[in-house]
Formats: C-alpha cells, structure tokens, sequence
C-alpha cells in the first residue's frame, strides 16, 4: 500500500517538476522563439554582407519599427478580445494629414495639432468600437467600411495631395539623440514598458482576456463588455494616430495612404508573437517581438533589392505559418 502511494504521489508530482524546470511561461515562448528568429535574421544576413549589422544600421532598425510598434499595440488589443481593426492603415493616414496640415512646417500650432490628431483618430476608433459593440456588426465588415469612408473623407478634403512639411520639433525628435541614443529608441523603450504593464499587469487587461476567451462568460461575471470594446476600438485608433504622427515626423510630411503598407504588419506582428486570433491570448512581448522581426525583415528584403510583391508574399507566409502553428498547439488541448 505504502509503494502505491509513493507511486502515486510520485505521478501527481511529476508534472510540477516539469513546470518547474521550464525556463519561461507557455504564452512567452513565442516571444522568445521570435526573437532568436531575429537574430538569426541579422547574423545570416552579416554573414552575407559583412557591412550588415552595425550600431548605426541597427538603431536604425529600432527606429523604423516604433511605427508598428505603436500600431500594433492598439491592433494586438483588438484581437485579444476576438475582433480585427482594417482601419488602422487609413487612421495613421488622417493621423499625419492632420499633424502636418496644421503646423504647415511650424511649431507654433504644434500644442494643439497634436491633441487634435490624437482626439480625431480615437474617435474614429470609437466609432469602430460602437459599430461592433451596440449596433453588432462583424469587426471585419465594420473596420473595413469606416477605414473606406473616412479615407473617401480625407480624400474630398485634401484631393489627395501631401501636405506642408510637419513641425521641425516633431521632425527633430525622429532624428535627435540623447546620451548618445536616438531619441525615438528612447521612446520605444519607454512605450514598450507601458504597453506591457497595461496589457499585463492591470486589471483591465485581465478583463480583456477574458472578454477574449469566452464573452459569454464575461457578460454573465458582469464585465462591461460593451463598454470595454468600445475603449479598445478607441485605443487602437489613438495608437493609429499617435504611429501616424511619428511616420510623418519621419518622413517630413504626410500623404493619406501612408500607413495603408502598415496594416497587414500589424496584424502580422500580433499573430506571430503568439496572440490568437480568436482572442483571449497573447501578450504584449510576443507583439514587440514580432514588430522587431518584421522591420528587420523589411530592412533585409530593402538591402537584397526584392520587389514589394514578394516582401507581400513573405508577410502572408509567415501569417499563415503562425496560424498553423497556433492550430497544431491548440489541437493537443481540444
């Protein structure tokens, strides 16, 4: 009697001696797998070309990847409560228009443009999030439709045309430096802890991921679902603008469609860094981590000279690969 139950015992603690030899939590592993994947991406490529991989080539990197670092925290929020955002692309258009066609090359409106921006481009995300909260309609067909609209609207009021260059402030931060860093790494960085600590570590992103990963169950706990889908919507096309606002700092003037090669990315970064499409899992790590190997990515396809069909072909295949990883860790459970 005594062995069986040392056998037994043995048995039950057994899988808690396995946790307690991994390394990291199941829902960090893709974040490291992407990660490793990017640097093998940079060591393959220095390998290639020996002038490939210096500090300056990859602060540059950095920089070029706080766009979908910004955009896909707002997306990645979207999907972690099972909804998709099509708008996002056109919202980072607006974003800059509006930046730009306010300051027209001059710091002294830039006070105001830049709540302006932020406020018009959250509230376009507002308009997303009640669309699929109150009046019910798909994510899919909703963000889609008001993307569409509001880059009509944008199109009627600008007849297309780039705007005056942005504010030199704005375009100072994308090209200054501190102690030696550039400026807008520092902001990464700090964007980057926010995101995580609000994602996952406060209750309202606990609330999220279970939104997530059954609404039902949420409605019935008394969580605000529709409330809290409408802040989501609105803190993607906050994220939209303010990705928006960077790119034309960056760029030194706006166009509408800027932001439209942005968007498949941003859904790309999400997926690949572990977030199911589904919702209800995923973390913010996985998602950095993902926009740091797309931009790498983006600046090896940009070095070998690859046409942007096949940097499109690319994306789809590593979108695709993702989801059919997902789908074969998922199939054990079910």
């Amino acid at each position: 009697m005594q062995d069986n139950r040392t056998t037994t015992a043995s048995a039950a603690a057994g899988p808690e001696k396995v946790r307690g030899r991994q390394w990291l939590r199941p829902d960090a592993k893709p974040a490291a797998l992407v990660l490793a994947a990017t640097l093998a991406l940079i060591v393959s490529m220095k390998l290639v070309n020996p002038a490939f991989g210096s500090m300056t080539q990859l602060a540059a990197i950095l920089i070029t990847s706080i766009f979908l670092v910004v955009a896909s925290f707002g997306q990645g929020l979207v999907i972690l409560t099972g909804g998709i955002d099509l708008s996002i692309g056109v919202v980072m258009g607006i974003g800059g228009m509006i930046i730009a066609g306010m300051t027209r090359g001059s710091d002294d409106m830039l006070v105001y443009a830049l709540p302006t921006a932020l406020l018009c481009c959250t509230a376009i995300g507002v308009i997303n999030g009640i669309g699929v909260a109150v009046a019910k309609l798909p994510p899919f067909i909703m963000t889609l439709s008001s993307g569409t609209t509001f880059f009509g609207v944008g199109l009627a009021l600008t007849a297309g045309s780039s705007q005056q260059p942005v504010a030199p402030a704005l375009q100072h931060f994308m090209s200054g430096s501190w102690l030696g860093i550039p400026l807008p790494v520092w902001f990464l960085v700090v964007f980057a802890v926010l995101a995580t600590l609000l994602q996952n570590g406060t209750a309202g992103g606990r609330k999220l991921y279970a939104m997530g990963s059954s609404p039902g169950a949420a409605r019935v706990l008394g969580l605000p679902t529709t409330l809290l889908t409408i802040v989501v919507y609105g803190a993607s096309g906050l994220c939209a603008g303010m990705a928006g606002i960077l790119l034309a700092g960056y760029s030194s003037s706006a166009t509408l469609d800027m932001g439209n090669a942005l968007l498949m990315p941003t859904i790309a970064a999400v997926v690949i860094g572990g977030a199911r499409v589904t919702g209800g899992a995923g973390i913010y790590l996985g998602t950095l981590a993902g926009a740091l190997f797309l931009s790498t990515l983006s600046t090896v396809i940009t070095i070998l000279s690859l046409s942007q069909g096949l940097r499109s072909v690319i994306q789809g295949g590593i979108i695709i690969g993702a989801l059919l990883l997902q789908s074969n860790r998922s199939a054990p459970r079910r």
